[in-house]
């Protein structure tokens, strides 16, 4: 399980407030998996993340737009490569059904974002934004 830390805030409510829904999802899902109800879980985990990205990338995106982030091409191409990763594994779902592997692969999937992409790329866009406040 993934525990919510104040250091994991950027200091921008609406997107700090998508990552806590996000690691509350990610950790329902870690939760299923070691009740052996992984497979259970991965539709509806699946089904939130598509509809997640959207509304989270997008505002995400306004506000580097909006704050002229210097990084705005690389983060938004991080975000592509998110949304390309899971609609894969949904795909995999509806062609081949849930499996062991996929929901690793989810599982996976989800803890490599929150380590790589929240704590540090997002960490850079707040502080870029806190330094803009000075």
């Amino acid at each position: 399980m993934i525990s919510w830390r104040e250091d994991l805030n950027i200091g921008v409510p609406a997107v700090d407030t998508q990552h806590q829904e996000l690691v509350r999802i990610l950790n329902d899902f870690l939760a299923a998996c070691t009740q052996q109800k992984g497979k259970d879980k991965i539709v509806e985990t699946l089904e939130f993340l598509v509809s997640y990205t959207i509304t989270h990338f997008h505002d995400e995106e306004q506000i580097m737009i909006r704050t002229k982030f210097p990084d705005y091409e690389a983060h938004k191409l991080e975000h592509e490569r998110f949304v390309q990763d899971i609609s894969t594994i949904k795909r995999q779902v509806e062609d081949q059904g849930v499996s062991v592997l996929t929901t690793i692969k989810i599982n996976r999937t989800l803890v490599d974002w929150l380590i790589n992409h929240i704590q540090k790329n997002d960490q850079l866009l707040g502080s870029y934004i806190k330094s803009l406040d000075v």
